[in-house]
C-alpha cells in the first residue's frame, strides 16, 4: 500500500490562520507524577490536554460554518469525506494571482485529467513550505472556481491554503457556493507535491464533534492498495 500523508502536524503554539486561536497542548498527568500510584514494572502513565479550534490545522468545513441552518460536522455522512480524487496543480501561478476557472481548465486539458461527478478535487496553489513566508498572502480560489466545482457536481474540494476564498473577498463566494450545496471544503492540506497518480483515493474523516462548524482531519491520498 502506498499512502501520502496530506496532514499538517499539530503542535503547541501552531497558528494555521491569523484570526483563529493557537493550538494549546499541556500536561495533564506525567509519568513521574503518577508513578507512585502503581506497582512495578508499571512506571505510571501520561496524558495531555489539547485545546484546538475546529478549524485548526488540516480541517474540514461543515455547511454550518457559514449557514445557521447548515449541517454540523457530526451530521456529515462519512461517505462524503472519502472517495476517488484528482489533483489539479496550479502552483505555477504567481502568488498574487487568484486561481481562476481558466487556469484549472488549462491544467485539466494539458494533463488529460478526467473529472467525474462525485469526485473530490484537490488544488495545489502554493509551491513553498506550508505556513512559510508569503503563505498567508498567497491568493486562493476565485469565485469562478466555485462555479466550476458546482457544475462538475463534485463531492468535496481541498487545497493547500488556509482559506478556499481569496482572503479579501469578504463575500466568501466559494464557501457560500459550495457549502450551500453540501459540497465540503478541506483547507490546509500539505504534501500535495508528493502525489504521483492522476487518480487516487482520498480519505479525510472528521472527528465526531457534536454541533461544531468543522473539524481537524487526518487527510491521506491512497495511491496503491
Amino acid at each position: 500500500m502506498k499512502i501520502v500523508d496530506l496532514t499538517v502536524k499539530l503542535y503547541d503554539g501552531l497558528t494555521s490562520f491569523p484570526s483563529h486561536p493557537k493550538v494549546v497542548m499541556m500536561d495533564h498527568i506525567t509519568h513521574d507524577f503518577s508513578k507512585p500510584r502503581y506497582i512495578p514494572p508499571c512506571e505510571g502513565y501520561a496524558s495531555k490536554i489539547l485545546i484546538v479550534s475546529d478549524h485548526g490545522g488540516t480541517h474540514m468545513d461543515a455547511p454550518y460554518h457559514f449557514f445557521k441552518s447548515g449541517l454540523t460536522i457530526d451530521q456529515i455522512p462519512l461517505e462524503a469525506t472519502m472517495g476517488e480524487a484528482v489533483l489539479i496543480d496550479v502552483s505555477h501561478k504567481q502568488p498574487s494571482e487568484p486561481v481562476t476557472r481558466s487556469m484549472i481548465e488549462e491544467v485539466v486539458q494539458k494533463r488529460e485529467l478526467e473529472i467525474k461527478e462525485g469526485d473530490i478535487v484537490l488544488f495545489r496553489c502554493w509551491p513553498g513550505e506550508w505556513n512559510g513566508p508569503g503563505f498567508h498572502e498567497c491568493k486562493s480560489l476565485d469565485a469562478s472556481v466555485g462555479e466550476w466545482v458546482v457544475e462538475k457536481k463534485l463531492k468535496a474540494i481541498g487545497l493547500d491554503l488556509p482559506n478556499a476564498d481569496v482572503n479579501d473577498n469578504m463575500q466568501r463566494s466559494v464557501h457560500l457556493a459550495l457549502l450551500s450545496r453540501n459540497i465540503l471544503i478541506i483547507e490546509n492540506l500539505t504534501n500535495l507535491d508528493r502525489i504521483s497518480k492522476k487518480r487516487f483515493y482520498f480519505i479525510g474523516m472528521p472527528l465526531n464533534l457534536q454541533g461544531m462548524t468543522g473539524s481537524p482531519i487526518r487527510a491521506v491520498a491512497i495511491e496503491e492498495w
